[in-house]
């Protein structure tokens, strides 16, 4: 199974990220009542739609994609519109203490801070902040859109320029529409393979 990056020259139009949460929901038949748990194996989901270009421009878009179909190869893919933080968070963050599988929050060791919705990637995994937040004494606490997946050590890189999740292309075939010398628009569905 291969691991490639988006292609950089591959200029999308518009892109829908989203998340999907893994747990069980059920309705109690006596009092109506909801109840809910959550596990740790929460993945991401990216909708990415390409313009229509010219046939002589299509040839990227249209084999990479008909590669990736199937799901046997994944891409790295980065949040297009938000690369980097819009807070401060720069440098070398690392994480300041060790992150049990599970949590919603981790410590990053750093002088910066991080805007609702940044994302940053420790290990395998690429985190978004929940809410706005700021270093004190030089520690980042941040609250997490999305559980940790697994146990996190202490000291671990924080990667914050263009962080990047693994994802799959699960659809069984690709296709183009082409006319008069220029493609239709193309949407592709990819789903997080860590």
């Amino acid at each position: 199974m291969a691991i490639n990056d988006h292609p950089l020259s591959l200029k999308p139009e518009n892109m829908e990220w989203g998340s999907t949460k893994a747990g069980v929901q059920f309705r109690s038949p006596f009092d109506a009542s909801v109840e809910a748990i959550e596990f740790p194996g929460e993945f991401w989901t990216l909708a990415i739609g390409y313009p229509p270009m010219f046939d002589s421009d299509s040839g990227l878009l249209d084999s990479f994609w008909s590669f990736m179909a199937g799901g046997s190869n994944k891409v790295r893919v980065w949040h297009f519109k938000r690369p980097v933080p819009l807070g401060s968070m720069r440098g070398l963050p690392t994480l300041a203490v060790s992150v049990a599988r599970g949590a919603l929050s981790l410590q990053i060791t750093t002088d910066g801070g991080l805007k609702a919705g940044d994302f940053f990637k420790i290990g395998n995994q690429l985190f978004r902040a929940l809410f706005d937040c700021d270093a004190v004494g030089g520690v980042l606490t941040v609250q997490l859109v999305q559980r940790v997946r697994a146990a996190l050590s202490a000291g671990a890189s924080v990667q914050w320029d263009r962080p990047t999740a693994t994802f799959i292309f699960p659809s069984k075939s690709f296709s183009m529409a082409f006319a008069s010398g220029v493609t239709g628009r193309v949407q592709v569905d990819l789903v997080e393979s860590p």
